[in-house]
C-alpha cells in the first residue's frame, strides 16, 4: 500500500551494498519492525556478515529485486549509477530507491525515477568506522535529504525511523553540504594528527592522550556555545602577533618540516575569527603576513 507522496509504513526493504551504513540503516530499520527481504553485494565477506546480521535471503540485483517497496542503494558513490541502471527494470512501480552518498543528489538515480519509482538522497552527517560504530550514533544525528518533488514530508519520517533530524539539502547544493561534512570529521582528525605531530617533534609521548581530551573539549564548547568561530580562544583572537612569530621561530629549529602545517591551520582559525568578528581587519592582516613570511 502506498500514500500520495511514497510507500506506507512499516516497510519491505532490499540492501544494495553491504557496506557500513546501509547495513546500519538496514538493521535500524528492522529493529523498528520493517522487513528487509534481501540483501545484494559484490563482496562476499560482506554479504555474509550483512545475511547473518539482518537475517534477509542474498540476492543479485542484477538479474531481480525481491519484493521491495524501497530499495536502499549502500554502495560507493561512483557506481550508484550503474546500479540505479541495473535494478530499474526490476523496480515496483510504487518503489523509492534511496542512495547515501553525500555530494551526489537524485541525478545518479534518473533511471529508477524514468521506470517509476521514486528516488531521495539520504546523507548522515556522521562518522561510521564500522556498522556497529554508526548502529550508536547515527541516532540523533542530522541527514541531508534530497527528495523527489512531493516526497520530503516521507523522505522526513523515513529519517524519523532512525530517530535522525532531516535537514533538506537543494540538488545543487549537496557537493557543498558535503564539503562542510568532510571538514568537519577529516578536518577535526587531521588537526588532531597536525598537534600530535609537534607534539612528537619536541619528544612529547602518546600526544593522543594529551591532546585528545583539548579537542574533546573544544568540540564541546562549539557545540554548548553557538558554533566554532563564537567559541575560538588563544592568541589569534587575542591578535598576539608576537606569540604566533614564537611559534614559528621555534619551529623552524625544532619541527622545520611542520611550519607550513601550522602557517595553514593559523590561516584557517585567522579567517574563521575574522568572518565571526572576532578579530579587526588590521590584525588578521598582520598575522597572515607574518605567517607568509615565516612560512618560506
Amino acid at each position: 500500500m502506498t500514500s500520495p507522496s511514497g510507500p506506507s509504513f512499516p516497510l519491505r526493504l532490499a540492501l544494495i551494498g553491504a557496506g557500513r551504513v546501509g547495513t546500519a540503516v538496514a538493521e535500524m530499520l528492522k529493529r523498528r519492525g520493517h522487513v528487509v527481504v534481501g540483501v545484494s553485494s559484490r563482496d562476499t565477506p560482506s554479504l555474509q556478515r550483512a545475511v547473518e546480521r539482518l537475517g534477509a535471503e542474498p540476492f543479485d540485483h542484477k538479474a531481480r529485486l525481491p519484493d521491495a517497496e524501497v530499495v536502499l542503494v549502500g554502495v560507493p558513490e561512483a557506481t550508484i549509477e550503474k546500479v540505479a541502471r541495473e535494478v530499474a527494470p526490476h523496480l515496483r512501480r510504487d518503489a523509492v530507491v534511496v542512495h547515501f552518498a553525500g555530494a551526489l543528489g537524485l541525478a545518479p538515480l534518473a533511471a529508477a525515477r524514468a521506470a517509476g519509482a521514486g528516488t531521495a538522497a539520504l546523507h548522515p552527517v556522521q562518522a561510521c568506522p564500522d556498522v556497529d560504530s554508526a548502529l550508536e550514533r547515527l541516532p540523533g544525528s542530522a541527514w541531508g535529504v534530497t527528495a523527489d518533488e512531493g516526497r520530503s514530508r516521507w523522505a522526513a519520517r523515513f529519517i524519523g525511523e532512525l530517530d535522525g533530524l532531516p535537514v533538506t539539502v537543494a540538488e545543487d547544493a549537496r557537493p557543498v553540504w558535503h564539503a562542510a561534512a568532510v571538514s568537519t570529521s577529516n578536518g577535526i582528525a587531521a588537526l588532531l594528527a597536525t598537534g600530535e605531530a609537534l607534539m612528537e617533534a619536541i619528544a612529547i609521548e602518546r600526544p593522543a592522550e594529551v591532546l585528545g581530551p583539548l579537542a574533546a573539549g573544544a568540540v564541546a564548547n562549539a557545540r554548548a556555545g553557538g558554533g566554532g568561530a563564537a567559541t575560538l580562544t588563544g592568541p589569534v583572537v587575542r591578535a598576539e602577533t608576537a606569540t604566533i612569530a614564537r611559534h614559528l621561530e621555534h619551529l623552524a629549529t625544532l619541527a622545520p618540516d611542520l611550519v607550513g602545517d601550522y602557517s595553514r591551520v593559523v590561516r584557517v582559525i585567522v579567517g574563521a575569527a575574522a568572518r565571526a568578528g572576532r578579530v579587526d581587519e588590521g590584525a588578521a592582516r598582520t598575522m597572515l603576513e607574518l605567517l607568509d613570511k615565516g612560512a618560506l
